[in-house]
């Protein structure tokens, strides 16, 4: 009941908005700074009502929750590059960069490098003493703080498993947090990254090492809280709690997973996404970014496991792996909720699936026996 009535006074206020928001939104339509394809684009979870009025939606919802009114502008970014802004200006960042701060020149987006902290050497299995488990767990933490969320989970399951962490930040602040990894997990590796890439880029850069090459399958992690979502928190709860729930069901879907001759990626229900409307501004990138390994995304519909949480197998891994993409083919963070080469990479894992001739599983697929089907 309650959160029906919360959708009430939401659908209430889009209906009704005060002078402040009609003010707010003829600024934005005059402006023509605000690009109505690129914003309904990019949210495709927005309503049809908020469809018809994409810059009232914005105004009330969209810019409080970070979300970026075009592809050159991040709320979030535009807030840590002025840092100077307070009060209103500091709640409406793009109102205040209609008003003044495009006049004022201010910073947008940061074109030089964010972060130049070194990237880590990885070292394969093959040169530690110890034999690898047969599955690895590969934890990239942006967010420190989440890591006994992570831990709790991992300690229940019954499954041996080696843990990679990559974590974000210089090793003076990653140094205590690997203490606290290796005091639940002692054999656990832990590796301070550069803020770059997301949680795709350190992914990658154990992949390219070899991290990953003695394991039958890989349990991609990290600190997804997703700011720009009111429900970011249970979207990442739902995303662990398909790959690493109770474990004995846990258990029994990875052996099905693992002896699924045709699953490739297994996702949380409900995250594996299909359709025109996910591609949001990422189609071209995407297209660029497949040219690599030769693939064209025009030969079938958009397919890919959403969230970037996700249980992966080594031929899918090697297909990401032969598209040699290095730290200069991402863009330098900032706080964009589309439309970068992390987001580009997320959508090509449906069609790196398919080139491989394996499928995307949800959990509930792994519950049930095995029916053979054709490949996404």
């Amino acid at each position: 009941m309650s959160r029906l009535l919360h959708q009430i006074r939401v659908v209430l206020r889009f209906l009704t908005p005060n002078t402040q928001t009609r003010r707010h939104v003829r600024l934005l339509k005059e402006s023509g700074l605000f690009d109505r394809g690129f914003y309904i684009r990019s949210n495709p979870r927005l309503r049809r009502l908020f469809r018809l009025a994409p810059e009232r939606h914005y105004a009330l919802f969209g810019e409080p929750a970070g979300l970026c009114p075009n592809p050159s502008f991040s709320p979030r970014a535009y807030l840590y590059n002025n840092p100077d802004l307070q009060g209103g200006a500091a709640r409406h960042p793009f109102l205040h960069y209609i008003e003044c701060g495009q006049h004022e020149a201010r910073t947008v987006l940061d074109t030089g490098t964010v972060d130049d902290l070194p990237l880590p050497v990885i070292h394969p299995p093959s040169v530690h003493p110890a034999p690898p488990a047969p599955v690895a767990v590969a934890l990239h933490l942006y967010y420190h703080d989440m890591w006994p969320e992570f831990a709790a989970a991992l300690e229940q399951q019954s499954f041996a498993f080696d843990l990679y962490v990559t974590a974000t930040g210089p090793e003076t602040e990653v140094a205590p947090l690997r203490a606290q990894v290796q005091a639940r997990f002692p054999q656990a590796s832990v590796w301070a990254m550069p803020n770059h890439g997301r949680d795709i880029f350190p992914f990658l850069h154990l992949l390219s090492a070899g991290l990953f090459a003695p394991y039958r399958a890989v349990c991609k992690l990290h600190s997804k809280k997703s700011p720009h979502r009111a429900d970011g928190a249970a979207w990442r709860q739902n995303l662990v709690a398909g790959v690493l729930g109770p474990p004995d069901r846990t258990q029994a879907r990875l052996d099905a997973f693992l002896n699924d001759p045709q699953a490739g990626i297994w996702v949380a229900d409900g995250q594996h996404y299909h359709g025109e409307d996910w591609w949001g501004c990422n189609r071209d990138l995407t297209r660029d970014i497949l040219a690599r390994a030769g693939l064209d995304p025009a030969t079938a519909p958009l397919s890919f496991p959403a969230g970037a949480i996700y249980w992966v197998k080594p031929a899918v891994l090697a297909q990401l792996a032969s598209l040699r993409l290095t730290a200069s083919d991402f863009e330098p963070e900032q706080a964009l909720v589309d439309g970068t080469t992390a987001h580009a990479v997320e959508r090509t894992l449906g069609y790196l699936s398919r080139a491989a001739q394996m499928d995307i599983r949800e959990s509930h697929d792994l519950d049930a026996p095995h029916v053979e089907r054709s490949p996404i």
